[in-house]
């Protein structure tokens, strides 16, 4: 009996949506329908399945990184969705064994690939000073002092994949259309194609500032796209992703080694001095918080900075105990 190609017809953001349990009722109701259709239907969703479970386990399986995995099933499904076709000669069943047996085969090329090549993980930790870093493919990334970082010898045939396990780095990520990098913090994932942004990784909590091109964050199958000027901060314990406007550039001080405050609260230029000099500044009155600063230090010591600090708001630092205190 010929295969009712009609009824094949469903979309594939759907099925993952359904697959992942994030679909709507109403979506489920659809695909229920719909598998329940023709015999090939309920294929295909076998298929999509497989591509799910291949997707998690195929490559990197250790890490067990969702997110990784999830991007990875979208590709497959995005792949198979460009090159569909619809005369459909083989009977479900076979079709699915198809699928599996050129996963197994993509498994095997890969682990030949690896042995052949002896890929290697390069781990790079900074302690007082920043270093620049020259990937394999000509991206371009300065890491910040107190940064732990890890990149592969040579990149794979389909994607850049490197982690920021901890600390700050500036990407400016080498244009690749056919091969996506990601970086892997952990619980985040971050996914570009060419483009310049700063990532920061501490205790498990991410903010991510985008300075051009297009930047897209993942964190327990949601994602969200930061364009330039826009940024996100993701809290280790968050569920959520959300996107807010850049207010300043003090995030630049490792790389232009330069503190630029323009109406800048006195709050956000102590907790970057705090990172920079590894201080304890702590801003004793509420009312003092908030008072806009105006001025740029280059190159300046942190007795300094707090001196202009001091003579512009008439205010008073106290030392104390390894603390510094302005009252």
């Amino acid at each position: 009996m010929p295969v009712n190609t009609k009824n094949m017809d469903m979309q594939d953001d759907i099925l993952i949506s359904y697959l992942l349990g994030e679909a709507s009722p109403e979506e489920i109701k659809q695909v229920e329908r719909w598998r329940k259709t023709d015999e090939a239907c309920e294929g295909r969703l076998k298929e999509f399945r497989l591509l799910w479970e291949t997707s998690k386990n195929l490559m990197d399986s250790a890490e067990n990184d969702a997110d990784l995995a999830l991007w990875r099933f979208r590709e497959k499904a995005r792949e198979r969705a460009n090159t569909k076709d619809h005369v459909l000669s083989l009977k479900p069943k076979m079709r699915w064994l198809s699928v599996a047996a050129s996963f197994l085969l993509i498994a095997g090329a890969l682990w030949f690939y690896t042995f052949q090549h002896r890929i290697t993980e390069i781990r790079l930790t900074t302690n007082a000073g920043t270093q620049n870093v020259i990937l394999p493919d000509g991206s371009q990334i300065i890491l910040n002092h107190r940064s732990d970082f890890e990149y592969p010898s040579a990149f794979s045939n389909n994607q850049r994949l490197v982690k920021l396990r901890s600390g700050e780095a500036f990407f400016n990520v080498a244009h690749n259309k056919t091969k996506p990098f990601l970086i892997n913090t952990g619980k985040i994932l971050i996914r570009v194609v060419g483009t310049s942004f700063n990532v920061k990784n501490k205790n498990g909590n991410v903010e991510v500032i985008v300075e051009t091109g297009i930047v897209e964050v993942s964190k327990g199958g949601h994602t969200i796209q930061l364009t330039p000027g826009e940024k996100t901060m993701v809290k280790r314990s968050s569920k959520t992703l959300e996107k807010y406007r850049s207010t300043d550039q003090l995030y630049n001080y490792y790389r232009s080694k330069e503190f630029e405050a323009q109406d800048t609260p006195l709050w956000r230029v102590v907790e970057v001095l705090n990172e920079a000099y590894d201080s304890h500044i702590v801003i004793e009155r509420k009312e003092l918080r908030n008072l806009p600063l105006n001025t740029t230090f280059k190159n300046e010591s942190l007795d300094k900075v707090l001196d202009v600090i001091s003579r512009t708001f008439k205010i008073n630092v106290e030392r104390k105990r390894g603390v510094i205190i302005l009252k």
